[in-house]
């Protein structure tokens, strides 16, 4: 009967004290200041991606704008501008944003895309892909709904753009590629895997992540 029940816990209401309960958390998250120094959040990263840096040597980026709708000369402001760029960059949002991407993202080395302070969703489109490339940090967004596309001509460097094939329907795809730390993503309905790691993938960290939805969460590592 209600109210009988000496043992039960109380619950902590959300204006308690902040909780950090992992050691990377407890690296920045309860740091009042930490949207001052958000490339603090490099140098909390453990396990076989210990070393990543991500974009912590560049300039921020910040996303204006959640459209995407040129793959070879992609908008400035957009995040596919951001991570074709040749220098590392620490990509951050200006606001909430939704952004259905008509193809895979495919990211350039040395970049952070970080999360937080805004509620970001790649959704209702393609995914993101990390391909024969180091030094990546992804963090604090929420990845659901993936599709795959037919492909087509992709920029992937300032340099280059060339005709990619369909895609699968990842939400991260992580090809080739070393010194990646995904973390604090929000993971579900992908039409493949959530999160791929193949072909010779090394130092990669994996951690805090929320997968539902999915009977493929973590596929073909080798």
């Amino acid at each position: 009967m209600q109210g009988t029940n000496t043992t039960r816990r109380n619950l902590r209401s959300n204006n308690g004290p902040c909780m950090a309960t992992n050691p990377i958390d407890r690296c920045w998250r309860c740091k009042q200041d930490w949207a001052k120094n958000r490339k603090k959040l490099a140098d909390c990263v453990l396990g076989f991606g210990r070393r990543t840096t991500g974009g912590k040597d560049g300039e921020f980026y910040v996303v204006t704008d959640a459209s995407d709708n040129d793959m070879i000369d992609p908008k400035p402001g957009t995040l596919r501008h951001a991570v074709i760029q040749k220098e590392p960059l620490w990509i951050i949002f200006a606001r909430d944003m939704i952004i259905r991407l008509k193809q895979e993202l495919i990211m350039a080395g040395n970049k952070t895309i970080d999360g937080r302070g805004a509620n970001v969703h790649i959704a209702y489109g393609c995914g993101i892909t990390i391909q024969f490339v180091k030094n990546i940090i992804i963090h604090n967004l929420h990845i659901h709904d993936i599709v795959p596309a037919q492909g087509g001509m992709i920029r992937d460097s300032v340099d280059h753009y060339g005709l990619r094939t369909a895609s699968d329907g990842d939400g991260v795809s992580i090809f080739g590629s070393s010194n990646v730390w995904v973390d604090h993503l929000s993971m579900s309905n992908c039409k493949d895997g959530l999160v791929d790691v193949i072909m010779a993938s090394t130092a990669i960290t994996i951690s805090n992540c929320h997968f539902t939805n999915h009977n493929e969460v973590v596929e073909k590592i080798k």
